[in-house]
């Protein structure tokens, strides 16, 4: 029995993209026989079928996508994000693994608001991504357009183990400013995220960094509990280093 196959309309993308978000593999595939250039359309916000695949963790279908056109590994939609981008943002490990061992993606690729692969799967606490991103040569220390680093967006929600990870990276900046002039140490104060605001105090952070309105991270704290345990945390740090 002959499949019906038919050219690719932007229904059928839409269908298709669907199913994928869905990591719903076999209905893909299934599109794939039936509709004509499918595997290499183009939506309406510049994503494709590694896009599609990378949200819902649909590897085989990446795999075939990118076995026949190696660029789209790496392409970005109009928005500048790009497969693995959106696979670090969406926890897809195996998504991430694939795409970091092929030799044309950016592991510090930057969208429209100057954001990388790192600082989503910081964001999204996303430890095991973190840990290939940085393993792969992610910069620990990239800003976006409101001078935030990875580093800020884990360390303002509590994303406890990737503060560490982060903190580990030899050339860490952990008294870097955003554009309103708060560090981390700032940010986790003002979230109360107590154990990354002890966290940064022991790996050297100032308490005492002004941003642009004159105040510091200890100006924000909520608790004076808080307050006790980094200045003992500095007095740590500070016996360690004499």
């Amino acid at each position: 029995m002959e499949v019906d196959s038919h050219p690719v309309k932007m229904e059928d993308l839409h269908e298709y993209a669907e199913l994928l978000r869905q990591s719903n593999d076999e209905g893909a595939k299934r599109m794939v026989t039936r509709v004509r250039g499918i595997l290499e359309a183009v939506d309406d916000v510049g994503r494709s079928t590694p896009h599609f695949a990378a949200v819902g963790g649909c590897l085989p279908i990446l795999e075939l996508s990118i076995s026949q056109d190696k660029t789209a590994a790496d392409r970005s939609d109009t928005m500048g994000w790009t497969p693995l981008m959106i696979a670090a943002s969406a926890g897809r490990v195996e998504i991430v693994r694939y795409l970091l061992s092929l030799s044309d993606v950016d592991v510090n690729h930057r969208n429209l608001n100057r954001q990388t692969p790192l600082h989503y799967a910081a964001s999204k606490n996303h430890p095991v991504v973190t840990h290939l991103l940085l393993g792969a040569g992610a910069d620990p220390n990239a800003s976006d357009k409101y001078g935030a680093t990875p580093l800020h967006r884990a360390a303002s929600q509590g994303h406890d183990r990737i503060v560490h990870m982060l903190l580990a990276q030899p050339n860490i900046r952990v008294d870097v400013k955003d554009s309103e002039g708060n560090t981390p140490l700032f940010v986790a104060c003002e979230e109360d995220r107590e154990d990354a605001a002890i966290a940064l105090v022991r790996k050297g952070a100032d308490p005492l960094v002004q941003n642009k309105e004159e105040k510091c991270a200890l100006d924000v704290v909520k608790s004076s509990d808080l307050v006790i345990k980094m200045r003992s945390a500095a007095k740590q740090t500070q016996s360690s280093q004499d």
